[in-house]
């Protein structure tokens, strides 16, 4: 047991307590270890004497209380819209940023893609849509015009600071060229309508669970969006790392397959629907702009990620 795993099962005993149960001896498993330059948390998986399985999870870094709490609330404001499809949290040590909360049967998405035919990845983003669509569902709020302005204002900030060599990406001019073609397009999705709901907040594929019910783990703030974001963090992370690139269509974002299984599961709105359009190729954007510039920086999941990217652009922005 590394270090932090045995200060995360220090804080067990007062956890136990606000469960009001005894710390007692309990069974203790590796379940996660993410240690990057960003990022140091650990997950053990405990079972108790009655064998009821818990999940224990402590982030050291990064140490910020107001986002922290701002994720358990939201976490426990969609347990409580869609109890059927969220694992309960049970305990929380605001201080220390730990949580524990039920576990749940279930291999996280990337893995399930990863390990599954090309050809079965329709079904399984099906009831990935399925699950985003109830959760959707249950916490929706009003339609609304979409309002493409924001997103755009941001992005021509990033292009300015590309452009003064504040901000440095890799592939500059193609970067560019994507960008500034698609902010040329703005207009196309002006005026229309969408629809808002409590957004996941970080709905990459390791934060869905895949098993006899499919669970969203690892929640960020609880606001009201429209539902494009969470859309378009699911099927950019897809997209970068599990499809088919020969697949993908010029000018989309994932294989027309997928995509249309993807919304007959989730059902509430169409893959027309202008957040979607926007925040999907937006993102796609955002993911070449959050890596290193230099490949010598990058990790292993970067550099991965980069290579998904640059491959991916090829057909999202064909015209760049």
């Amino acid at each position: 047991m590394d270090e932090l795993s045995k200060r995360a099962m220090s804080l067990w005993p007062d956890l136990a307590g606000q469960m009001g149960m005894a710390p007692g001896a309990v069974q203790v498993a590796p379940l996660a270890r993410r240690q990057d330059a960003r990022v140091d948390m650990v997950a053990l998986l405990l079972r108790d004497a009655s064998g009821r399985d818990l999940v224990l999870k402590l982030q050291d870094r990064p140490k910020d209380a107001e986002e922290f709490a701002e994720a358990m609330q939201g976490h426990m404001r969609s347990f409580e819209a869609f109890p059927e499809g969220v694992p309960e949290l049970l305990a929380v040590d605001f201080d220390a940023q730990a949580c524990v909360m039920e576990w749940v049967a279930g291999d996280p998405l990337a893995t399930v893609l990863q390990e599954a035919p090309v050809e079965t990845h329709p079904g399984i983003m099906r009831q990935a849509g399925a699950w985003l669509g109830q959760f959707h569902r249950a916490t929706l709020g009003e339609p609304r015009v979409f309002q493409p302005k924001y997103t755009m204002d941001y992005l021509r900030d990033v292009v300015d600071e590309v452009k003064s060599v504040k901000r440095d990406v890799a592939e500059k001019r193609k970067f560019l060229s994507c960008a500034e073609g698609f902010l040329a397009r703005q207009p196309l999705y002006e005026g229309r309508r969408t629809q808002a709901a409590q957004t996941h907040g970080d709905l990459h594929m390791r934060n869905l669970l895949m098993g006899e019910q499919v669970k969203g783990i690892d929640f960020s703030a609880a606001r009201v969006v429209p539902v494009g974001h969470d859309i378009a963090r699911l099927l950019s992370d897809y997209a970068i790392l599990r499809a088919r690139h020969d697949d993908i269509r010029p000018g989309e974002v994932v294989p027309v397959q997928v995509r249309d299984a993807f919304f007959d599961g989730y059902g509430v709105v169409r893959s027309d629907d202008p957040s979607v359009q926007l925040l999907l190729r937006h993102r796609v954007l955002a993911e070449w702009w959050g890596l290193p510039a230099s490949e010598s920086k990058r990790s292993v999941a970067q550099e991965r990620r980069w290579q998904g990217i640059a491959s991916l652009v090829e057909k999202v922005f064909p015209e760049a």
